[in-house]
């Protein structure tokens, strides 16, 4: 299957050819190689959730051939202290 990874800073599409039994944390690791940034830095998103639990197949999420995956950089929060 095909799936199409979406950045949310820029717009730019990765397509990934994986088999819908892809554990999220297998995918992860293989976005961070491509994109050359490491996991932790990221989160990805289906359907306007984050998927949390990256040991969760693509099938077991309801992802499908030529679904979007949105890849959310984390930003540290909070204000500076004064």
């Amino acid at each position: 299957m095909i799936i199409r990874i979406v950045s949310a800073i820029g717009g730019d599409v990765m397509e990934i050819q994986v088999p819908p039994n892809t554990r999220i944390v297998d995918l992860k690791r293989e976005i961070s190689q491509r994109k050359r940034i490491p996991t932790s830095i990221f989160v990805l998103a289906f359907r306007g959730t984050e998927i949390r639990n990256e040991n969760q197949s693509l099938a077991d999420v309801g992802i499908n051939d030529y679904d979007k995956l949105y890849l959310i950089a984390r930003t540290e929060g909070g204000s500076p202290k004064n």
